[in-house]
């Protein structure tokens, strides 16, 4: 600004391509001085590793859930891979379903509190899942317990709860009466938790829950103890649906919206899977699923939400190969917005997971502004913040 204010003051005209030259040079500052850093453009910022596990070679780091209670205060729990002491065969390769640990941070993710265990893995149990709830100043953990002898992580043979009072950084054991079935394909048999719960109003909780044969539907509750198991949505389609995230909906406030992975029947299809209730969210009557040819979903858990300004986000594997993760914003009455990409780190072990960006979940800690966790090459778990505040 001085030079040119200097130059001006000469009166001297200025050869042609000097005047060119300078309105270059202002063009750039300007570009310069107002456009963002590519990072702050896309809304991603404070990117910061929870845990490192690169022993266990794709079996460490899995399947992480977060809830932030402020801007510089949340909890990141996942599950780590066995350890060879509670195999039943000796010499047997570890799997990823063994115990659940947890991580806080009191800094906004500028550090994270050293890995403490949730739930052990011993001999006769591991554990396969953890979902996060907040209500009520407390936070709720739902954890689906196996056995090391199943090295599917099959079946769940029970389902228990813990709760922080305290922002996750201590848990006690709490009373829990879940609907599961430990008889072969009945109702309840298998049942997982993927996606996070929901409160409707007071004393009106709900869940969504995916179970053997791959139903899909939720759970209802009065009290956070005794949950009630709803009927599945209806599929008609040959895709199989999965790891169901619930949401209410955008087009009707009384109506509840469930989003699930899709495992395609040939392949190719690469679109989530939908279905939404009919009876003002009690969620005993269900649309048949469908598929959304507006949300992706690539054969791997995604994360799908509704924030506190009626915006639906969802964060998905852009691929198959689970390398990347994208994200989708849908702002209230217009279409979606162009997705834009959340994560692509380089493989860091020669695992199975090699690169993987995968399994993201999220929590809103202000008005469109998230916590992101997701599990990164199966060696770390990673958390970043997103703002789709001004989309």
């Amino acid at each position: 600004m001085a030079l040119v204010t200097e130059q001006r003051s000469s009166r001297r005209p200025r050869p042609a391509h000097l005047a060119a030259l300078l309105g270059l040079v202002a063009v750039l500052l300007v570009t310069l001085l107002v456009a963002p850093d590519r990072a702050s453009a896309a809304g991603i910022s404070g990117e910061s590793v929870v845990h490192t596990n690169r022993v266990t070679e794709g079996d460490g780091t899995r399947v992480p859930d977060i809830i932030s209670t402020s801007e510089t205060n949340a909890v990141v729990v996942w599950r780590e891979g066995t350890t060879a002491n509670v195999l039943p065969d000796v010499g047997a390769k570890v799997f990823d379903h063994g115990y659940i640990r947890y991580s806080y941070t009191t800094n906004g993710g500028t550090s994270w509190s050293r890995p403490q265990t949730l739930a052990q893995e011993t001999s006769e149990y591991s554990w396969h899942y953890v979902t996060l709830f907040e209500t009520g100043g407390a936070i709720y953990a739902y954890l689906g317990r196996t056995s090391p002898a199943n090295r599917t992580g099959l079946p769940i043979n029970a389902i228990v709860a813990k709760k922080s009072t305290d922002e996750g950084h201590t848990w006690q054991d709490v009373a829990l009466n879940m609907p599961l079935s430990l008889v072969q394909d009945a109702p309840g048999y298998n049942l997982a938790l993927a996606g996070r719960p929901l409160q409707l109003g007071v004393n009106r909780y709900v869940m969504p829950y995916w179970e053997t044969k791959r139903r899909n539907g939720l759970l209802y509750s009065t009290d956070l103890v005794n949950w009630e198991r709803r009927a599945p949505v209806n599929n008609p389609l040959a895709d199989q649906p999965g790891e169901p995230q619930l949401v209410v909906s955008q087009d009707d406030p009384d109506e509840l919206l469930l989003v699930a992975r899709n495992t395609p029947a040939t392949g190719t299809t690469s679109f989530a899977m939908t279905a939404t209730t009919t009876d003002e969210g009690e969620g005993n009557n269900w649309t048949d699923f469908q598929l959304s040819t507006t949300v992706p979903s690539n054969d791997s858990k995604g994360y799908f939400t509704k924030d506190s300004a009626g915006r639906y986000l969802t964060i998905y594997n852009s691929a198959k190969n689970r390398l990347a993760l994208n994200y989708k914003v849908k702002p209230v009455g217009k279409s979606w917005l162009t997705a834009k990409p959340f994560a692509d780190g380089p493989a860091d072990t020669t695992s199975d997971g090699s690169g993987w960006d995968a399994y993201p979940m999220a929590d809103e800690y202000a008005p469109g502004k998230f916590y992101v966790v997701w599990e990164y090459d199966t060696s770390r778990i990673k958390v970043a913040k997103l703002d789709i505040s001004d989309l």
